[in-house]
């Protein structure tokens, strides 16, 4: 293992703050290739230092219901719950009522890490006509709709660790679907490129289409059955919507499309609350979203690339050395997470193998290795043992119970660039989350019941029936999500996540690098070029890579596509960073996302 040198903190001091600041915008700017700090768009709403807490999410409106929690006497869980579903109304292409996703808590008093698993789940009946569907890229097709867990994922979180009434958490989603906002030009961007999924339903379109013309930015939005139906969770619980009236109506919907979700199996769902993934990276403590979710893809790539001395090697958006660790990482890591994904609860997942250092160091030799076609899985089951250490003392993820190993691939669950969202938050007691909720496929499957645009997620599923990641009754895709948190000494000293398919994983390991090996301040570290490598010689980069990287990338055989800097679809975090004894929170500026705090 090589000498760990002084991180860019060092080189440029935290205080004073503004100027720390201004050195390390220069900084980066001068490791791109020639790209004006303009380019980016502006820092409105993007940058907050804060003493209590913060809220980094999807857009201006949910960073303010969650900030409005906090500044009630709410914890972290009754802040992300305002937002997630302030967030289910201003960004109805990313997430809401019919969505399901990933929370992440770390408990300050405690000390102790839970991971709830809410994504949306199959039914107990198999759909023969799911797989037609999906060959035929039928993805508005309701046969894709899996029993939505955002409704009683983000409650049982806030029965569990909030502090505020059910009704006091509600209320800012609840004003804004009947009030009404100001669309803003991302939400009219996708609108306009879903014209004929929307059309499908009469009550979407009329919403988003009035006289058959998509709203534009600038155009005021009231969503008055999405309203009334979060009046009734507000006031009667989850129960009425899965369980009751609104579970009707969305099950009646789908088994007239051909649907086999039935009532009880609506009625039946829960959400799996369970251990997170864990590493340790240079003196910190990372956890990360359990199985089927992609935490296992964020701690490996981490393991693999801890052994080398990051900042001695330069940033990778300049240096070929820096470069070539980071993306052999993460192409290592991606290949991994492909061949054992899939529901643990239904399948082996060898979660604590693939997580563990002994496992990276077995695979240390593919990192900076030639790309010669696609790359080989390893083997991780032969390292699947309980965790020692920090991550023991944590409770992290356990072995797995289930034997023998997956027999094929599993599938990384790929939807749309505009199809997810995530809100990190953190508190005035030290105690965080991070939650990313996601529809599939932007809308969803375009079905609408009751205000509530209904996921694709059965679309994740594997169509290789011997995959670790096929339908199965019951049973949780695969997804890319990957809420991460990052402690130091016990103390939270990251809080991140990602929306954007395949960019998530990778999007965070770049952040994180950024941020702890080159101390970059947390805007700044996500103003940084990314790069997205696959299993096979494909990497997708941003502009802004030095000329000799592209040059690197090309020279290792792999097959690169540059998308213009600052692209969306390289994801889209929200970070909140302990530095000194503020917090301070970031929103990445490829998207419409603004961060609060107090």
């Amino acid at each position: 293992m090589t000498t760990h040198t002084p991180p860019v903190s060092d080189w440029f001091p935290v205080a004073p703050a503004h100027l720390a600041y201004a050195l390390l915008a220069t900084f980066a700017v001068a490791c791109a290739r020639g790209t004006p700090p303009a380019s980016v768009g502006p820092d409105i709403g993007k940058r907050v230092v804060a003493e209590h807490g913060v809220v980094a999410a999807g857009n201006a409106y949910a960073s303010d219901a969650g900030l409005e929690m906090l500044r009630q006497g709410g914890s972290a869980v009754d802040a992300a719950v305002a937002t997630a579903f302030a967030l289910g109304v201003t960004e109805p292409m990313m997430s809401g009522l019919g969505a399901g996703g990933g929370l992440l808590y770390w408990d300050a008093k405690t000390r102790h890490a839970e991971y709830l698993n809410f994504y949306s789940a199959a039914g107990s009946l198999p759909d023969s006509g799911l797989r037609s569907a999906t060959a035929a890229n039928a993805t508005h097709s309701p046969r894709g709709v899996g029993i939505p867990g955002a409704v009683r994922g983000l409650l049982s979180a806030h029965a569990k660790y909030g502090k505020l009434p059910r009704a006091t958490v509600l209320g800012p989603a609840i004003r804004l679907a009947a009030d009404g906002f100001t669309v803003n030009a991302l939400l009219a961007r996708e609108i306009a490129s879903s014209t004929e999924k929307l059309a499908a339903s009469p009550g979407a379109s009329r919403l988003f289409m009035p006289d058959a013309k998509p709203l534009r930015a600038g155009d005021h939005l009231v969503q008055a059955e999405l309203a009334a139906t979060l009046r009734r969770i507000a006031g009667e619980g989850a129960d009425v919507f899965y369980a009751g009236e609104i579970g009707g109506h969305i099950v009646e919907t789908l088994r007239a499309a051909g649907s086999t979700i039935s009532r009880a199996d609506f009625a039946a769902y829960q959400p799996r609350w369970t251990r997170p993934v864990c590493t340790t990276y240079h003196g910190r403590v990372v956890l990360s979203a359990a199985a089927p979710q992609s935490g296992v893809q964020v701690v490996e790539a981490l393991n693999l690339v801890a052994d080398h001395n990051m900042p001695a090697l330069g940033l990778p958006s300049r240096s070929p050395d820096a470069f070539r660790v980071m993306t052999g990482a993460l192409r290592v890591a991606v290949t991994d997470r492909d061949a054992i994904i899939g529901d643990p609860d239904q399948v082996g997942v060898p979660m604590s193998g693939i997580t563990s250092k002994a496992y990276a160091a077995s695979r240390a030799a593919q990192v900076e290795a030639p790309v010669k076609g696609r790359l080989a899985a390893g083997d991780p089951w032969a390292f699947d043992r309980a965790a020692t250490g920090e991550c023991a003392a944590l409770d992290a993820a356990a072995p797995a119970t289930i034997r023998p190993r997956p027999a094929a691939p599993g599938s990384p669950g790929d939807g749309s660039m505009a199809e997810t969202t995530h809100m990190s938050v953190v508190d005035a007691d030290g105690n965080a989350v991070s939650i990313t909720n996601t529809l599939g496929l932007a809308f969803g499957t375009g079905t609408w019941v009751d205000g509530v645009f209904l996921n694709s997620a059965l679309f994740n599923f594997a169509r290789d029936g011997a995959s670790p990641n096929a339908w199965g009754p019951g049973r949780v895709p695969a997804s890319t999500i990957a809420p991460t948190i990052v402690l130091h000494n016990g103390l939270v000293e990251m809080v991140v996540g990602c929306p954007g398919s395949p960019a998530i994983p990778p999007a965070i390991v770049q952040t994180i690098v950024y941020r702890l090996d080159y101390g970059l301040d947390p805007l700044q570290s996500l103003r940084m070029p990314r790069m997205i490598p696959g299993a096979g010689p494909q990497l997708r980069m941003e502009d802004g890579f030095a000329d000799v990287v592209y040059a690197e990338a090309r020279r290792l055989g792999y097959e690169v596509s540059v998308a213009p800097a600052v692209d969306m679809g390289f994801g889209g975090v929200h970070v909140i960073a302990r530095i000194g004894n503020r917090w301070v929170g970031a929103a990445d500026p490829r998207r419409a996302g603004e961060v609060r705090g107090w």
